[in-house]
Protein backbone atom coordinates (compact mmCIF):
# COMPACT_ATOMS: atom_id res chain seq x y z
CA UNK A 1 0.00 0.00 0.00
CA UNK A 2 1.80 3.10 -0.83
CA UNK A 3 3.06 5.36 1.76
CA UNK A 4 2.57 2.93 4.31
CA UNK A 5 5.52 3.19 7.01
CA UNK A 6 8.16 -0.10 6.61
CA UNK A 7 7.89 -0.18 10.86
CA UNK A 8 4.15 -1.71 10.40
CA UNK A 9 4.99 -3.39 7.13
CA UNK A 10 1.36 -3.43 5.82
CA UNK A 11 1.90 -3.93 2.22
CA UNK A 12 3.43 -7.59 3.07
CA UNK A 13 -0.51 -8.29 4.29
CA UNK A 14 -2.44 -10.83 2.23
CA UNK A 15 -5.85 -10.94 3.24
CA UNK A 16 -9.14 -11.67 1.32
CA UNK A 17 -12.70 -12.99 2.84
CA UNK A 18 -16.13 -13.25 1.51
CA UNK A 19 -18.77 -10.66 2.59
CA UNK A 20 -18.94 -10.41 6.70
CA UNK A 21 -22.44 -11.70 7.83
CA UNK A 22 -22.21 -8.29 9.99
CA UNK A 23 -23.03 -6.43 6.47
CA UNK A 24 -26.59 -7.94 6.17
CA UNK A 25 -27.48 -5.20 8.52
CA UNK A 26 -26.87 -2.27 5.63
CA UNK A 27 -28.56 -4.88 3.00
CA UNK A 28 -31.43 -4.71 5.44
CA UNK A 29 -31.94 -1.22 5.71
CA UNK A 30 -31.92 -0.16 1.79
CA UNK A 31 -34.50 -3.31 1.72
CA UNK A 32 -36.53 -1.21 4.53
CA UNK A 33 -36.52 1.85 2.59
CA UNK A 34 -36.91 0.50 -0.59
CA UNK A 35 -39.90 -1.72 0.75
CA UNK A 36 -41.50 1.74 2.33
CA UNK A 37 -41.08 3.49 -0.70
CA UNK A 38 -42.83 1.38 -3.08
CA UNK A 39 -45.78 0.44 -0.23
CA UNK A 40 -45.71 4.37 -0.03
CA UNK A 41 -47.68 3.31 3.74
CA UNK A 42 -47.33 6.65 5.22
CA UNK A 43 -50.17 9.08 4.79
CA UNK A 44 -49.25 12.52 3.25
CA UNK A 45 -49.67 15.65 5.38
CA UNK A 46 -52.32 17.91 4.32
CA UNK A 47 -50.93 21.17 2.99
CA UNK A 48 -52.21 23.31 6.64
CA UNK A 49 -50.17 25.33 8.74
CA UNK A 50 -48.56 23.20 11.33
CA UNK A 51 -49.25 22.90 14.88
CA UNK A 52 -47.29 24.73 17.62
CA UNK A 53 -44.10 22.63 18.45
CA UNK A 54 -41.57 21.75 20.75
CA UNK A 55 -37.91 20.68 21.13
CA UNK A 56 -34.62 20.66 19.90
CA UNK A 57 -31.76 20.05 18.18
CA UNK A 58 -31.35 16.28 16.82
CA UNK A 59 -27.41 15.68 17.19
CA UNK A 60 -25.87 15.43 14.15
CA UNK A 61 -26.54 18.69 12.87
CA UNK A 62 -25.11 21.27 14.43
CA UNK A 63 -27.67 23.91 15.84
CA UNK A 64 -27.51 26.71 13.48
CA UNK A 65 -30.81 28.06 13.69
CA UNK A 66 -33.37 26.36 11.77
CA UNK A 67 -36.89 28.27 11.76
CA UNK A 68 -39.78 27.04 13.89
CA UNK A 69 -42.92 28.37 15.57
CA UNK A 70 -43.14 29.58 19.37
CA UNK A 71 -46.06 28.77 20.98
CA UNK A 72 -48.33 31.51 22.95
CA UNK A 73 -52.02 31.67 23.98
CA UNK A 74 -54.38 33.09 21.57
CA UNK A 75 -55.99 36.72 22.36
CA UNK A 76 -59.37 35.66 23.53
CA UNK A 77 -59.98 32.25 25.28
CA UNK A 78 -63.26 32.14 26.77
CA UNK A 79 -63.41 30.54 30.38
CA UNK A 80 -63.83 27.46 31.92
CA UNK A 81 -67.37 27.00 33.69
CA UNK A 82 -67.86 29.55 36.75
CA UNK A 83 -69.18 28.55 40.27
CA UNK A 84 -72.50 30.82 41.16
CA UNK A 85 -74.01 30.21 44.76
CA UNK A 86 -77.32 31.22 45.00
CA UNK A 87 -77.97 33.27 48.05
CA UNK A 88 -81.27 32.85 49.13
CA UNK A 89 -81.51 28.92 49.12
CA UNK A 90 -77.38 28.45 49.26
CA UNK A 91 -77.20 25.77 46.17
CA UNK A 92 -74.56 25.63 43.56
CA UNK A 93 -75.11 26.24 40.08
CA UNK A 94 -72.62 26.80 36.93
CA UNK A 95 -72.55 28.83 33.82
CA UNK A 96 -71.10 27.82 30.55
CA UNK A 97 -69.94 29.82 27.47
CA UNK A 98 -73.07 30.79 25.42
CA UNK A 99 -75.83 29.82 28.40
CA UNK A 100 -76.48 32.93 28.68
CA UNK A 101 -75.74 35.02 32.15
CA UNK A 102 -79.31 34.49 33.91
CA UNK A 103 -79.28 31.67 36.55
CA UNK A 104 -82.35 29.99 38.12
CA UNK A 105 -84.03 32.24 40.57
CA UNK A 106 -83.04 35.53 38.53
CA UNK A 107 -79.25 35.49 39.29
CA UNK A 108 -76.82 36.99 37.25
CA UNK A 109 -72.89 36.87 37.41
CA UNK A 110 -71.49 39.79 38.33
CA UNK A 111 -70.01 41.87 35.33
CA UNK A 112 -71.68 39.51 32.65
CA UNK A 113 -74.82 40.78 30.90
CA UNK A 114 -77.29 38.09 29.82
CA UNK A 115 -76.56 36.35 26.49
CA UNK A 116 -72.65 36.38 26.68
CA UNK A 117 -69.81 34.37 28.35
CA UNK A 118 -66.80 35.69 30.23
CA UNK A 119 -63.40 36.28 28.98
CA UNK A 120 -60.20 36.83 30.08
CA UNK A 121 -57.65 39.28 28.62
CA UNK A 122 -54.04 38.17 26.83
CA UNK A 123 -51.91 36.45 28.71
CA UNK A 124 -48.42 35.68 28.63
CA UNK A 125 -47.17 33.51 26.46
CA UNK A 126 -45.79 30.38 28.12
CA UNK A 127 -42.50 30.92 26.80
CA UNK A 128 -40.81 33.18 25.06
CA UNK A 129 -42.64 34.48 21.74
CA UNK A 130 -41.04 34.43 18.40
CA UNK A 131 -39.61 37.54 17.58
CA UNK A 132 -41.65 40.13 15.55
CA UNK A 133 -41.88 39.69 11.45
CA UNK A 134 -38.12 41.11 10.32
CA UNK A 135 -36.56 39.72 13.38
CA UNK A 136 -34.94 36.84 14.38
CA UNK A 137 -36.89 33.64 13.89
CA UNK A 138 -37.17 30.82 16.84
CA UNK A 139 -34.03 28.36 16.74
CA UNK A 140 -36.23 25.47 17.06
CA UNK A 141 -36.39 23.29 13.63
CA UNK A 142 -39.76 22.42 12.10
CA UNK A 143 -41.68 18.83 13.54
CA UNK A 144 -39.77 19.40 16.54
CA UNK A 145 -42.42 17.13 18.86
CA UNK A 146 -44.49 18.02 22.24
CA UNK A 147 -42.93 16.28 24.98
CA UNK A 148 -39.12 14.49 25.51
CA UNK A 149 -38.98 12.45 23.18
CA UNK A 150 -37.76 14.30 19.87
CA UNK A 151 -36.84 11.75 17.30
CA UNK A 152 -34.62 8.28 17.14
CA UNK A 153 -32.13 7.31 14.28
CA UNK A 154 -30.68 4.74 13.00
CA UNK A 155 -27.85 4.74 10.61
CA UNK A 156 -25.45 2.01 9.11
CA UNK A 157 -22.37 3.07 6.94
CA UNK A 158 -19.84 0.80 4.70
CA UNK A 159 -16.65 1.18 3.89
CA UNK A 160 -15.75 -1.63 1.45
CA UNK A 161 -11.98 -3.08 1.74
CA UNK A 162 -11.15 -2.87 -1.73
CA UNK A 163 -7.54 -4.08 -1.23
CA UNK A 164 -6.39 -7.23 0.91
CA UNK A 165 -3.53 -5.22 2.43
CA UNK A 166 -6.91 -1.82 2.84
CA UNK A 167 -9.30 -1.39 5.77
CA UNK A 168 -12.45 -2.24 5.64
CA UNK A 169 -15.47 -0.35 8.04
CA UNK A 170 -18.72 -1.01 8.93
CA UNK A 171 -20.50 1.31 10.94
CA UNK A 172 -23.57 0.59 13.01
CA UNK A 173 -25.32 3.92 14.99
CA UNK A 174 -28.27 4.20 16.93
CA UNK A 175 -29.44 7.60 19.11
CA UNK A 176 -32.30 9.06 20.78
CA UNK A 177 -32.57 12.98 20.87
CA UNK A 178 -34.69 14.10 24.29
CA UNK A 179 -35.32 17.56 24.70
CA UNK A 180 -35.72 19.43 28.06
CA UNK A 181 -36.63 23.18 28.79
CA UNK A 182 -33.64 24.98 30.25
CA UNK A 183 -36.25 27.83 31.80
CA UNK A 184 -37.84 27.74 28.95
CA UNK A 185 -38.57 25.50 26.43
CA UNK A 186 -37.41 28.06 23.07
CA UNK A 187 -33.99 27.51 25.10
CA UNK A 188 -33.82 23.33 25.66
CA UNK A 189 -30.90 21.44 26.52
CA UNK A 190 -30.84 18.62 24.04
CA UNK A 191 -30.01 15.13 25.98
CA UNK A 192 -28.59 12.57 23.34
CA UNK A 193 -27.76 8.87 24.27
CA UNK A 194 -25.90 6.87 21.53
CA UNK A 195 -24.40 3.59 21.10
CA UNK A 196 -21.98 3.05 17.99
CA UNK A 197 -20.46 -0.27 16.51
CA UNK A 198 -18.01 -0.50 14.77
CA UNK A 199 -16.74 -3.83 12.56
CA UNK A 200 -13.09 -3.73 11.38
CA UNK A 201 -11.66 -5.85 8.20
CA UNK A 202 -8.40 -5.61 8.97
CA UNK A 203 -5.30 -6.71 6.87
CA UNK A 204 -4.15 -9.83 8.18
CA UNK A 205 -1.47 -9.87 10.44
CA UNK A 206 -2.29 -6.42 12.47
CA UNK A 207 -3.22 -6.94 15.81
CA UNK A 208 -6.22 -4.97 15.99
CA UNK A 209 -9.60 -6.03 17.30
CA UNK A 210 -12.65 -7.01 15.29
CA UNK A 211 -14.81 -4.39 16.75
CA UNK A 212 -14.80 -1.23 18.27
CA UNK A 213 -17.34 0.56 20.81
CA UNK A 214 -18.97 4.31 21.01
CA UNK A 215 -21.16 4.96 23.51
CA UNK A 216 -21.81 8.23 24.28
CA UNK A 217 -24.02 10.93 25.53
CA UNK A 218 -24.16 14.34 23.81
CA UNK A 219 -25.60 17.49 26.31
CA UNK A 220 -26.67 20.34 23.63
CA UNK A 221 -27.46 23.73 24.44
CA UNK A 222 -28.00 26.99 22.44
CA UNK A 223 -29.70 30.17 22.97
CA UNK A 224 -29.87 33.91 21.49
CA UNK A 225 -28.10 36.50 23.13
CA UNK A 226 -29.39 39.46 22.33
CA UNK A 227 -31.13 40.42 18.53
CA UNK A 228 -28.38 39.07 16.40
CA UNK A 229 -26.29 36.64 18.15
CA UNK A 230 -26.63 32.63 18.71
CA UNK A 231 -24.11 30.61 21.16
CA UNK A 232 -23.88 27.09 20.88
CA UNK A 233 -22.30 24.67 22.61
CA UNK A 234 -22.25 20.79 23.57
CA UNK A 235 -20.38 18.67 25.97
CA UNK A 236 -20.02 15.10 25.37
CA UNK A 237 -18.29 12.49 27.93
CA UNK A 238 -18.26 8.95 26.35
CA UNK A 239 -16.76 5.63 26.10
CA UNK A 240 -14.07 4.20 23.22
CA UNK A 241 -12.84 1.14 23.36
CA UNK A 242 -12.99 -2.55 22.21
CA UNK A 243 -14.97 -5.08 23.71
CA UNK A 244 -11.86 -5.65 26.65
CA UNK A 245 -11.21 -2.04 27.53
CA UNK A 246 -13.90 0.53 28.82
CA UNK A 247 -12.21 -0.26 32.47
CA UNK A 248 -9.21 1.50 30.63
CA UNK A 249 -8.26 5.08 31.76
CA UNK A 250 -7.88 5.72 27.85
CA UNK A 251 -11.36 4.39 26.81
CA UNK A 252 -13.43 7.09 29.09
CA UNK A 253 -13.14 11.04 27.09
CA UNK A 254 -14.95 13.81 26.83
CA UNK A 255 -15.09 15.98 23.84
CA UNK A 256 -17.10 19.04 23.22
CA UNK A 257 -17.56 21.90 20.94
CA UNK A 258 -18.36 25.90 20.95
CA UNK A 259 -19.77 28.14 18.64
CA UNK A 260 -20.32 31.93 18.18
CA UNK A 261 -23.74 32.15 15.65
CA UNK A 262 -24.00 36.25 13.97
CA UNK A 263 -27.31 36.41 12.36
CA UNK A 264 -27.67 40.08 10.56
CA UNK A 265 -30.52 38.69 9.21
CA UNK A 266 -32.77 35.37 8.51
CA UNK A 267 -31.02 34.46 5.57
CA UNK A 268 -27.56 34.78 6.92
CA UNK A 269 -25.79 32.88 9.54
CA UNK A 270 -21.77 33.21 10.17
CA UNK A 271 -20.47 30.73 12.49
CA UNK A 272 -16.86 31.04 14.09
CA UNK A 273 -15.78 28.19 16.75
CA UNK A 274 -14.13 24.78 17.65
CA UNK A 275 -14.49 21.29 18.41
CA UNK A 276 -12.67 19.16 20.24
CA UNK A 277 -11.74 15.76 20.53
CA UNK A 278 -10.20 14.28 23.76
CA UNK A 279 -6.79 12.41 22.51
CA UNK A 280 -7.84 12.37 18.64
CA UNK A 281 -5.68 12.75 16.22
CA UNK A 282 -6.39 16.38 15.65
CA UNK A 283 -7.66 17.47 19.53
CA UNK A 284 -9.02 20.59 18.09
CA UNK A 285 -10.64 21.44 15.22
CA UNK A 286 -11.58 25.35 13.82
CA UNK A 287 -15.21 25.27 13.06
CA UNK A 288 -15.67 28.68 11.09
CA UNK A 289 -17.98 29.63 7.36
CA UNK A 290 -21.54 30.94 6.74
CA UNK A 291 -25.22 29.55 6.13
CA UNK A 292 -26.95 31.17 2.98
CA UNK A 293 -30.26 30.05 2.87
CA UNK A 294 -32.03 32.11 0.13
CA UNK A 295 -35.26 30.79 -0.20
CA UNK A 296 -37.31 27.12 1.10
CA UNK A 297 -35.74 25.47 -1.28
CA UNK A 298 -31.82 25.42 -0.82
CA UNK A 299 -29.16 25.87 1.62
CA UNK A 300 -25.91 26.54 1.44
CA UNK A 301 -23.99 25.45 4.65
CA UNK A 302 -20.58 26.02 3.82
CA UNK A 303 -18.75 25.72 7.48
CA UNK A 304 -15.44 23.64 7.67
CA UNK A 305 -14.70 20.59 8.12
CA UNK A 306 -18.14 19.65 6.99
CA UNK A 307 -19.84 21.74 4.78
CA UNK A 308 -23.40 20.82 2.75
CA UNK A 309 -25.53 22.17 -0.23
CA UNK A 310 -28.99 20.95 -0.37
CA UNK A 311 -31.68 21.60 -2.57
CA UNK A 312 -35.32 20.66 -1.75
CA UNK A 313 -36.87 18.81 -5.09
CA UNK A 314 -39.84 20.28 -7.04
CA UNK A 315 -41.34 16.56 -6.40
CA UNK A 316 -41.96 16.73 -2.91
CA UNK A 317 -45.12 15.70 -2.49
CA UNK A 318 -46.03 18.75 0.40
CA UNK A 319 -43.71 21.39 0.76
CA UNK A 320 -43.31 21.75 4.48
CA UNK A 321 -44.22 18.33 5.54
CA UNK A 322 -43.22 15.82 3.03
CA UNK A 323 -40.33 16.70 0.93
CA UNK A 324 -37.68 15.30 -1.14
CA UNK A 325 -34.00 17.03 -0.41
CA UNK A 326 -30.99 16.05 -2.73
CA UNK A 327 -27.28 17.06 -0.97
CA UNK A 328 -23.50 17.56 -1.67
CA UNK A 329 -21.70 17.33 1.97
CA UNK A 330 -17.65 16.71 2.76
CA UNK A 331 -16.98 15.23 6.41
CA UNK A 332 -14.10 14.94 8.15
CA UNK A 333 -13.70 12.09 10.55
CA UNK A 334 -11.59 12.07 13.66
CA UNK A 335 -11.60 9.39 16.40
CA UNK A 336 -9.66 7.46 18.93
CA UNK A 337 -9.94 4.15 20.96
CA UNK A 338 -8.74 1.90 23.70
CA UNK A 339 -8.17 -1.54 22.80
CA UNK A 340 -6.17 -4.85 24.02
CA UNK A 341 -3.10 -6.67 21.98
CA UNK A 342 -3.56 -10.35 21.45
CA UNK A 343 -1.23 -10.91 24.16
CA UNK A 344 -3.16 -8.42 26.52
CA UNK A 345 -0.93 -5.25 26.46
CA UNK A 346 -3.32 -2.40 26.36
CA UNK A 347 -2.66 0.05 23.13
CA UNK A 348 -4.91 3.13 21.74
CA UNK A 349 -5.88 3.16 17.75
CA UNK A 350 -6.38 6.44 16.58
CA UNK A 351 -7.72 7.04 13.11
CA UNK A 352 -8.77 9.74 10.66
CA UNK A 353 -9.87 10.45 7.11
CA UNK A 354 -11.79 12.67 4.80
CA UNK A 355 -15.37 11.72 3.12
CA UNK A 356 -17.02 13.70 0.04
CA UNK A 357 -20.43 12.22 -0.36
CA UNK A 358 -23.36 13.07 -2.53
CA UNK A 359 -27.42 12.09 -0.84
CA UNK A 360 -31.24 11.98 -1.18
CA UNK A 361 -33.68 12.11 1.33
CA UNK A 362 -36.86 12.11 2.31
CA UNK A 363 -37.99 14.35 5.36
CA UNK A 364 -41.73 13.29 6.37
CA UNK A 365 -42.60 15.70 9.83
CA UNK A 366 -43.79 13.41 12.47
CA UNK A 367 -43.09 10.57 10.19
CA UNK A 368 -40.14 7.79 9.02
CA UNK A 369 -37.72 9.84 7.11
CA UNK A 370 -35.22 7.73 5.27
CA UNK A 371 -31.85 9.00 3.52
CA UNK A 372 -29.14 6.97 1.05
CA UNK A 373 -25.41 8.46 0.39
CA UNK A 374 -23.12 7.33 -1.54
CA UNK A 375 -19.37 9.23 -1.64
CA UNK A 376 -15.50 8.75 -1.43
CA UNK A 377 -13.12 8.44 1.19
CA UNK A 378 -9.49 9.61 0.79
CA UNK A 379 -6.57 10.60 2.94
CA UNK A 380 -7.18 7.50 5.46
CA UNK A 381 -4.70 7.13 7.94
CA UNK A 382 -4.38 5.89 11.45
CA UNK A 383 -1.60 5.36 14.30
CA UNK A 384 -0.67 3.16 17.46
CA UNK A 385 0.31 4.44 20.72
CA UNK A 386 2.52 1.87 20.85
CA UNK A 387 4.17 2.18 17.44
CA UNK A 388 5.48 5.63 16.04
CA UNK A 389 4.74 6.89 12.77
CA UNK A 390 1.52 7.86 10.39
CA UNK A 391 0.01 4.87 8.56
CA UNK A 392 -1.35 5.63 5.09
CA UNK A 393 -4.71 3.52 4.10
CA UNK A 394 -5.72 2.74 0.49
CA UNK A 395 -8.93 4.82 -0.53
CA UNK A 396 -11.91 3.38 -1.01
CA UNK A 397 -16.23 3.81 -1.21
CA UNK A 398 -18.74 4.53 1.25
CA UNK A 399 -22.26 3.66 1.33
CA UNK A 400 -24.75 5.02 4.04
CA UNK A 401 -28.43 4.49 4.84
CA UNK A 402 -30.24 6.05 7.45
CA UNK A 403 -33.29 5.89 9.13
CA UNK A 404 -35.40 8.66 11.09
CA UNK A 405 -38.64 8.79 13.61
Amino acid sequence: MPGAKSDVGIESFMYTRPLPRRHIGLLFVIAAILAARVADGQSHYPATAAQPTWGGYSVGQPAYGQPGPAYTLPGQVALPPQTVVDPNTGQIWQTYPGQGGAMPGGIVPGGVAPGTSPAFPMQEPIYPPTPTPGGPESLLPPGTRDGVFQEVNFTTTWLPQLDNDSFGWTDVRTDVVLGLPFFTRETPIVITPAYELHFLDRPLGLDLPPRLNDLTIDFHHFRRIGDHWIADFAVMPGLFADDHSFDSSDAFRVNGRGLAIYEPSPEWKWILGVTYVDGGWSKVVPVAGFVYEPSDDVEYRLVFPSPKISWRLPQSPVPGQDEYWFYVEAEFANAIWAFEQTDGTPDVFAWRDYRVLMGLERKIIGGLSHRVEIGYVFHRQFKLASSPGDVDVDDTLMLRAGLTY
